[in-house]
């Protein structure tokens, strides 16, 4: 599977399919952090994150990204959204994007991966999802979101 850099005329697209693979909420959210990664860009700042598409047929069916806080731990990397176009969930397409954005982190020296998601019923099917790829709890966050779900942190080495 190949990911291409994503441009900002992608953004809408790109948190259309949020939105779809997740909650509308969560695509309001990759819209205004999308919108922010290209004006930092746009203005010579470097605000940590990659976004990588993969497309099909001219059309985005993946989202992928990478986002290291220059604050943090050179070695440490996180996962900066995240979505697989929920017609072709299922059928290990998620597996090999992931795959592909940690073969990339790997080759730009990170050494651990990290992931944020909350306990809440919205992001079940994720969390089994990346805890079937490998990842192990490292963390939680009481009463993160509004609703008083917990952020949940998971991890693997790279």
């Amino acid at each position: 599977m190949q990911i291409r850099q994503m441009k900002k005329e992608n953004i809408a697209g790109a948190a259309d399919l949020v939105a779809r693979a997740m909650n509308e909420n969560e695509g309001k959210w990759a819209d205004k952090t999308m919108n922010f990664h290209f004006e930092c860009m746009e203005k010579g700042m470097d605000d940590g994150r990659d976004y990588y598409l993969w497309w099909q047929n001219e059309n985005i069916r993946g989202i992928v990204g990478l986002h290291h806080y220059e604050w943090g731990p050179p070695e440490n990397v996180w996962l900066a959204w995240f979505a697989v176009d929920p017609m072709l969930q299922g059928q290990g397409f998620g597996k090999r994007l992931l795959d592909a954005v940690h073969e990339k982190a790997g080759d730009l020296g990170y050494q651990k991966f990290f992931i944020e998601t909350y306990l809440h019923p919205d992001f079940e099917k994720a969390i089994r999802f990346y805890k079937k790829y490998g990842f192990t709890e490292h963390g939680r966050i009481d009463n993160y979101l509004p609703d008083g779900s917990q952020m949940l942190v998971l991890g693997k080495s790279i």
